[in-house]
């Protein structure tokens, strides 16, 4: 799990280049050194380099020693990295263009505890997309049918997808409301994922017949059917923005 966390990081390595000049100040005078955007940090902070002078698409190699204590995430002439163990670390960055170039991080024994505040910002722009699941208890008489929500911009990795859902009368309603977005982010930005599982007044068995379906995003409402045979289930959706369903049908 934590390998898969520190691989969102990949996503915003990008973002950083940009931001680099800012950052750092002016990087016109370090080409071909290796920039740190910290060179004492914490257990488990998160510290980003730069291999000034490098271009966005060079072939890098980069390596830390000690090896063994290091998770690091590199995209072409930037590295994100998080230590596991305090101290002294030499992080070197290889382009076949330039001479090796290389950055001292001392470590401390201090384990990074960022102050985490929280940020609410509407889906104002976004599209969301419902990948519909069939589930059936093999052990309990139950049928149900849910949804997987995907946004397609991007926030904060950690961050929660708010969304109110009902099911009433075998009548399906959702409604997205904001993110729930952590401020500092430490794992980069990507999509977020909801589940949406119709939990209130869930009835036992998804019935055979045609059913409404509501979403609500950003003031809009989008209305189709869910029609439910012995065998399928297929929405009866047409719209190719905004709110998506993919697939159209599932088997049950």
């Amino acid at each position: 799990m934590k390998n898969l966390i520190y691989g969102l990081f990949a996503i915003t390595l990008a973002v950083f280049v940009i931001s680099a000049c800012n950052k750092y100040g002016d990087l016109a005078g370090q080409s071909g050194k290796l920039v740190a955007s910290s060179y004492k940090v914490d257990i488990n902070q998160p510290d980003t380099l730069l291999l000034s002078g490098a271009k966005t698409t060079d072939t890098v190699h980069w390596s830390v020693t000690p090896t063994g204590f290091d998770s690091i995430i590199t995209r072409n002439n930037v590295a994100k990295i998080f230590f596991k163990k305090a101290g002294a670390y030499q992080v070197q960055a290889l382009d076949p263009s330039m001479a090796p170039a290389s950055a001292s991080i001392t470590v401390t024994d201090s384990v990074y505890k960022p102050t985490i505040t929280y940020n609410y910002p509407p889906l104002t722009g976004d599209q969301i997309t419902l990948v519909p699941h069939f589930y059936n208890n093999p052990v309990a008489d139950s049928t149900y049918l849910s949804f997987v929500a995907q946004t397609k911009n991007y926030y904060c990795g950690t961050s929660k997808l708010v969304v109110a859902d009902s099911l009433i009368n075998n009548s399906y309603g959702i409604r997205f409301l904001y993110v729930s977005q952590p401020s500092p982010c430490v794992i980069g930005q990507s999509p977020i994922a909801a589940v949406i599982n119709f939990t209130q007044n869930q009835p036992g068995v998804l019935p055979i017949g045609t059913f409404p379906l509501s979403v609500t995003l950003n003031g809009t409402t989008y209305t189709g059917s869910i029609v439910a045979t012995s065998t399928t289930i297929t929405f009866n959706w047409n719209y190719t923005s905004g709110v998506l369903i993919s697939p159209l049908q599932v088997n049950r």
